[in-house]
């Protein structure tokens, strides 16, 4: 079969590069997109991009395609719902991908993709780095190999997150053996932190002596931040019901588009419950949860309905954070402080991905976590403990009678009583709050901190990017649903 010339070495101009990417993807690339591209097409370094979630990452990936007719450019992606996207928009582009997870794994589609029929593959680690799969016969031919642009793993934040549960990931350190030295490697994320992007530049051998690093701040100046104290029992979800005003009908103003995120599932369908409750039974099918138990196919679908505004919003875990691209979430919630602050900014980074649109992120966190309920709880603990001095202090005999009663033999002193045992068990399984959490839901009234946002810039160490960071007023969100500052 002819395959026509491998990947031609030479590189196009910035000017060539913007233009092509405007003539093809419609949008103007910007230069540290076009920079990228370019790193690619010279295929003499490895690349690193952190940049804010909805800045255009994606666009690098594609970029170097427009350039290299014959060649091939292959992404990692941890999510099945991550790869179908890519499709549909590279399909709009003119560009012929795949997808390939455990559904679309086929006989039928490695050919194809072995035939060269694809510009782009965009591949589950766990189809990657499958032992005797087809991918790795593939990545043992020359005639394949020779094609490939470069390696992308988008969102390689997960490869030091998600290793433990998915080996895969660990494996992904083998690539650097199997494939030609002149492919490069590039790795993309918005919440990458100096410990972790050390991390994953060792694991997958990056050549750490040429090394393209494209640092853009992971700010997302047009979200608004903001904390709330869970008043209510967790249980009734009750704090969300402002979403849905009571009373609210059809005609009304509709609801803000909204994502809810979770931390577990049987939490995410609760909450839609209690939501759906609010509205007119014929409406209840607008609000949803979208998890993991449910099929891509059905979940593609979810999306649409939401893209299409026939759904006011989700009640979600995990499987909507990634890199989907809903463009008009105007509102994200978090419920609860049981994720990373890497976890809750990629979650608040699905809101407004159009960067015209201004939107709202707020967590709702347990009132034990905040400085003020601890303080006032150390007062009162204070407060009891010299109250019980002075009622000792009253009553010596009283005291010495009762050290008595207790310095006698027990047949129960190798064990607490059964009530203290579970207790003490509810205490052991206790979730510890994150750090970096705490600082999150306390940085109004910490010092050094004295806005939330400034968590964010450390952590990340957005420093590095050269831009200023931006100090903006607490996000509240009223009953109405109207989005206002409180200084």
């Amino acid at each position: 079969m002819s395959r026509g010339p491998a990947p031609s070495l030479e590189t196009p101009s910035l000017a060539d590069v913007r233009d092509r990417g405007q003539e093809c993807f419609g949008k103007h690339p910007c230069h540290w997109q076009i920079k990228i591209a370019i790193a690619f097409l010279k295929r003499d370094r490895d690349i690193v991009c952190i940049a804010g979630t909805g800045m255009g990452k994606t666009m690098t990936f594609w970029l170097p395609l427009l350039f290299q007719p014959s060649g091939i450019q292959i992404v990692v992606t941890p999510l099945n719902q991550l790869g179908q996207q890519n499709v549909n928009s590279l399909r709009k582009a003119g560009i012929q991908s795949v997808a390939i997870n455990a559904e679309t794994a086929t006989w039928e589609n490695f050919r194809a993709i072995e035939d060269l029929k694809y510009r782009a593959v965009i591949v589950s680690p766990e189809q990657l780095m499958k032992p005797g799969g087809e991918f790795e016969k593939l990545l043992i031919k020359p005639e394949f190999t020779s094609r490939i642009i470069g390696f992308v793993f988008d969102e390689a934040h997960c490869i030091t997150s998600w290793g433990d549960f998915r080996p895969e990931y660990k494996e992904l350190q083998r690539l650097r053996y199997i494939l030609p030295c002149q492919v490069p490697f590039m790795i993309a994320s918005a919440t990458l932190t100096p410990e972790t992007l050390t991390e994953v530049k060792k694991r997958l051998h990056m050549r750490s002596e040429n090394l393209l690093t494209i640092h853009m701040s992971t700010d997302r100046p047009n979200i608004q931040l903001g904390i709330r104290k869970i008043k209510y029992t967790l249980s009734t979800y009750a704090d969300l019901g402002f979403l849905i005003p009571l009373g609210w009908k059809e005609g009304d103003p509709l609801p803000l588009k909204f994502l809810i995120f979770f931390d577990n599932i049987q939490e995410a369908i609760a909450a839609a419950k209690f939501l759906q409750s609010r509205l007119p039974a014929h409406l209840r099918h607008k609000i949803k949860w979208f998890n993991s138990d449910m099929t891509t196919e059905f979940k593609e679908e979810e999306v649409e309905a939401l893209v299409s505004g026939d759904t006011m919003g989700f009640c979600t875990t995990e499987s909507f954070r990634l890199g989907m691209d809903v463009s008009n979430i105007r509102l994200v919630l978090q419920w609860r402080a049981t994720c990373s602050l890497s976890t809750i900014w990629q979650r608040w980074g699905r809101a407004v991905r159009d960067r015209s649109l201004q939107g709202t992120a707020i967590l709702f966190a347990e009132r034990e976590y905040f400085d003020d309920v601890r303080q006032e709880k150390q007062r009162r603990k204070e407060a009891k403990k010299r109250k019980a001095g002075n009622s000792q202090a009253q009553a010596p005999a009283a005291s010495a009678k009762r050290r008595r009663i207790d310095s006698m033999p027990s047949e129960a002193t190798s064990a607490p009583p059964s009530s203290e045992g579970k207790t003490w068990n509810a205490r052991k399984k206790r979730k510890v709050l994150d750090p970096a959490m705490d600082c999150l839901i306390n940085a109004n009234f910490r010092a050094g901190f004295q806005c939330r946002r400034k968590v964010f810039h450390i952590h990340f160490n957005n420093a590095s990017s050269g831009e200023k960071p931006v100090t903006y007023a607490d996000a509240t969100v009223t009953a109405s649903n109207s989005i206002a500052c409180r200084q």
